[in-house]
C-alpha cells in the first residue's frame, strides 16, 4: 500500500486550495480628467467641450461594463491608463529568450565546471551568442599536415583557389598569400573591398598573427574568418588515438607566437567551427584515413588528399576523402584569366582539381541559413551541441570517479546509492502489491463462501479457505523480489565486519511452529523459512506463518463456536415453544417463541461473525504493512552500517557536479528551443 499523505501536508494543501481572492484596488483618475465631466462655461457647441465629452465617455465606458462580460464589439481603451491596468500588464510573464537563457547557462557552466568544459570553444560559442542571429562569425581552419621540416604549400594554395574569382584578374591578396611563409599562421577575413580601411599588408609584430582581408562575391555577407596554418602529422596522429577528444583537438589548433623579446614562444589556441585537413600524396592520404573522423563530424571536419595527377583508381580507393589537385586548379585558373577562349580547358582542369567540393562543403554549412533571417547558423548550433555533449561526458566521468571512493575495500557510495534506490522501489511495489492482492482476496469467491448464512454447511472449510487466501495473496511477488534484492547486496560485496561470511539481517529468522494436522501450505512455508535463516530478511514469511498458525485457527474456532451457540439458542427456543404447546398454550404463541429464538440466534451469529471477519481482514492488512516496514528497516540498517564516510572535499565536489549537471540540462533545454 503506498504511503499516506501526512496531516500537516494535507492541511497545507487544503489551505492553499481554500485561498480567497485579493481585494482589487479601485482605479483612480488623475486631477485633470476629474474635471472633464463637470459643466463647462463654454458654449455647448464649442469644439473644446465636444473633445472633453468624448474623452469622458472613453474613460467611463470600461467602468460601466465589468471585465468578465463579453460583448460583440471591442471596448474603447481609456485615454489614461489606471494603476490596475498597469498591474495587470506587469503580472503577465514575459517570454524568455532562449538565446539569452542559453548564454546565461553557458556562463554558469563555465563558472561551475571550468575543468570539465573546453574553455576556448565555450568562449567562441558565447561570442556567437552575443551576435545577431543569422549573422554570427564563422571560423574555418585550413590545416596542412607536415612531416619534418618540409613546408606545406597545399593548404595555402587550396585556400587561394577556393576564394579566387576566375572572372577577375589576379588580385593583390593572391600575390601576398603566395608570398606568405607557410610555416607561420595567417588569418584571412572575408569581406567586401570597402571594409579594407588600409592597404593589404602582412607586416605585423612578432607576437601578433598577421591578418588580411579578402573580398569574395560568394562569402562577403557570411561573416567568415579563415586561418591557414601547418599541423604536425605526428601530433594529429597522436590525437587520433583518443577518438572521444579527436574533434576538440582538431577544432582547437594551437599557434606558437613570440611572447617576449627573448624569442620564447607561447602557444595560443584558436578555436574554429570547421576544419579542412590537407595532406599530400599517398602517405598523407594514408595518415588521414587512419584518423577517427566519424560520419557525424563530416560537416565540421573534412579531409583532403592532394595528388599531382588524379586517376579514377585514386578516387575509388579513397571514397571518404576529397581528392584534389591544386596544380591542375591553378593551371586552369591561369588559362581562363589569360583568355576566355580557354574555357573548355579551364572546365576540364577545374573539374579534375576538385576544388568545387570544398566550395560546396562551405556553402552548405555557412550559407544554408542565409535566406532564413533570425535563424542561428548550423556551425554555431553544432559547436554548442558538441560542447554540451563533451561536458556531459566529462561530468559523468568525474562523478563516477568520485563515487568510486570506498573505505577499506567496501562498496562505493555509488553502489550504496543504487541499492538504497532499489530498496525504496521494492518497498513501494510491495505496498502496492499488498493493497491490490488483498483487495482481490477479500472480494473473491473464497471470501464470499464464508458469509454468515453459509457457515452452517461450510464451517469446517473456514480454515482451509482462509489459509489458501493467505498463502496465495500475502506478498508472494514481494518476497521473490526481496530475495533478488538480497542477492544484489551479496553481489556488491556487503559482508559482516570480519568479511568472512554474508551479512545477517535483524528480525525473526525462525517462524513459529504449527500444530499437528495443519495444512501442507503452512508446513511448506515453515520449511522454506527455516532453510533460509539469515540469507535474507524473514519478516514476510514469519508474518505469513504467524497468520496461518495463530489467526486462521482462531478464526475457524470462532466460526464453530458461533454456529454452535446459534444452533443451541435456536434449538432451546424451539424446544421451549414445543413444551409450551404441550402445556396448553396456543399454536401461535408457541410459534412466536420459537421464531423469536431463531431470529435472535441468527442475528447474533451475523453480527459477531461479520465483526470477526472485518477484524481479521484489518489484522491481515496491518500485519502486511508491518512486515514490509520491518523488512525495509532491516535492509536499510545493513546499508547504513556499510556506507563509507565520504571525505568532505569529495562530498563538496559531488554537490558541485550535481549543480553543474542541472545547469547543463538547462542549457540543453534552451538549445532545443533556439531557432
Amino acid at each position: 500500500m503506498p504511503p499516506t499523505l501526512g496531516l500537516r501536508r494535507a492541511l497545507q494543501s487544503r489551505g492553499r486550495g481554500l485561498g480567497f481572492g485579493q481585494r482589487t484596488t479601485p482605479s483612480s483618475i488623475c486631477l485633470f480628467c476629474s474635471f472633464a465631466t463637470r459643466p463647462s462655461t463654454f458654449p455647448t457647441s464649442s469644439p473644446l467641450n465636444k473633445l472633453r465629452e468624448t474623452r469622458a465617455k472613453q474613460q467611463e465606458a470600461p467602468a460601466v461594463r465589468p471585465r468578465y462580460q463579453s460583448t460583440g464589439a471591442t471596448p474603447l481603451r481609456p485615454f489614461i491608463s489606471t494603476p490596475s491596468d498597469a498591474a495587470d500588464a506587469a503580472a503577465e510573464p514575459e517570454p524568455i529568450d532562449p538565446r539569452k537563457d542559453l548564454e546565461s547557462a553557458l556562463r554558469d557552466l563555465q563558472t561551475l565546471a571550468p575543468n570539465h568544459v573546453n574553455l576556448p570553444r565555450l568562449q567562441l560559442a558565447l561570442r556567437n551568442l552575443s551576435q545577431e542571429p543569422g549573422h554570427e562569425s564563422i571560423r574555418v581552419a585550413f590545416l596542412g599536415l607536415t612531416t619534418g621540416d618540409k613546408p606545406q604549400h597545399t593548404a595555402r594554395e587550396l585556400l587561394r583557389l577556393t576564394l579566387a574569382d576566375p572572372l577577375k584578374s589576379a588580385q593583390d591578396w593572391e600575390a601576398q598569400l603566395k608570398a606568405h611563409d607557410p610555416s607561420k599562421p595567417l588569418i584571412v577575413h572575408i569581406g567586401p573591398p570597402e571594409e579594407q580601411a588600409t592597404p593589404l599588408s602582412l607586416a605585423a609584430s612578432e607576437h601578433v598573427i598577421p591578418e588580411i582581408t579578402v573580398p569574395s562575391h560568394i562569402y562577403n555577407d557570411a561573416n567568415l574568418e579563415m586561418i591557414v596554418m601547418e599541423a604536425d602529422q605526428a601530433t594529429v596522429a597522436q590525437a587520433g588515438e583518443q577518438p572521444h577528444t579527436f574533434d576538440e583537438a582538431i577544432l582547437v589548433p594551437a599557434v606558437d607566437t613570440a611572447a617576449t623579446t627573448a624569442g620564447h614562444s607561447a602557444p595560443i589556441v584558436t578555436p574554429v567551427h570547421m576544419a579542412v585537413l590537407v595532406a599530400d600524396g599517398v602517405l598523407g592520404a594514408a595518415s588521414i584515413l587512419s584518423l577517427p573522423i566519424s560520419p557525424e563530424s563530416q560537416d565540421t571536419i573534412t579531409a583532403v588528399a592532394n595528388f599531382k595527377r588524379i586517376s579514377a583508381e585514386d578516387k575509388a580507393a579513397c571514397p571518404s576523402l576529397v581528392i584534389t589537385s591544386v596544380e591542375a586548379g591553378a593551371q586552369g585558373l591561369d588559362l581562363f584569366r589569360e583568355s576566355a577562349s580557354n574555357a573548355m580547358k579551364y572546365e576540364a582542369l577545374w573539374t579534375e582539381a576538385g576544388v568545387g567540393h570544398i566550395n560546396k562543403w562551405l556553402r552548405s554549412n555557412v550559407l544554408s541559413q542565409a535566406e532564413q533571417e533570425g535563424t542561428t547558423k548550423a556551425p554555431v548550433r553544432k559547436l554548442i551541441e558538441c560542447i554540451l555533449h563533451n561536458a556531459g561526458a566529462a561530468l559523468q566521468a568525474a562523478e563516477y570517479r568520485d563515487m568510486k571512493v570506498s573505505v577499506e575495500g567496501g562498496p562505493s557510495p555509488h553502489t550504496i546509492a543504487r541499492l538504497n534506490q532499489a530498496l525504496a522501489d521494492w518497498a513501494k511495489d510491495a505496498h502496492e502489491e499488498l493493497q491490490q492482492q488483498l483487495e482481490i482476496a477479500f472480494v473473491g469467491e473464497a471470501w464470499r463462501q464464508m458469509n454468515w448464512w453459509k457457515l452452517f454447511w461450510r464451517v469446517d472449510d473456514v480454515g482451509m479457505l482462509s489459509s489458501e487466501m493467505i498463502a496465495q495473496r500475502f506478498l508472494p511477488e514481494a518476497e521473490k523480489r526481496l530475495i533478488f534484492l538480497a542477492g544484489r547486496l551479496q553481489e556488491a560485496g556487503i559482508t559482516t565486519a570480519g568479511g568472512e561470511k554474508p551479512v545477517t539481517y535483524s528480525g525473526p529468522a525462525v517462524p513459529p511452529s504449527f500444530p499437528e494436522g495443519e495444512s501442507s501450505v503452512a508446513t511448506t512455508a515453515t520449511t522454506t523459512a527455516s532453510e533460509t535463516k539469515g540469507t535474507w530478511p524473514a519478516h514476510i514469511p514469519f508474518t505469513r506463518n504467524y497468520l496461518l498458525a495463530e489467526t486462521v485457527p482462531a478464526l475457524q474456532a470462532l466460526a464453530q463456536k458461533l454456529v454452535l451457540q446459534s444452533s443451541t439458542l435456536a434449538g432451546a427456543t424451539t424446544a421451549l415453544g414445543g413444551m409450551s404447546w404441550l402445556s396448553g398454550f396456543g399454536i401461535y404463541e408457541c410459534g412466536a417463541v420459537a421464531a423469536l429464538g431463531i431470529v435472535l440466534s441468527l442475528r447474533g451469529l451475523q453480527k459477531r461473525w461479520e465483526r470477526a471477519r472485518d477484524f481479521w481482514e484489518g489484522e491481515v492488512r496491518e500485519e502486511g504493512r508491518k512486515a514490509i516496514r520491518a523488512t525495509e528497516a532491516s535492509i536499510a540498517e545493513v546499508l547504513d552500517s556499510v556506507s563509507p564516510e565520504v571525505p568532505e572535499d569529495v562530498a563538496v565536489e559531488i554537490e558541485e557536479l550535481k549543480e553543474a549537471k542541472s545547469v547543463l540540462k538547462r542549457a540543453e533545454e534552451a538549445l532545443a528551443r533556439l531557432k
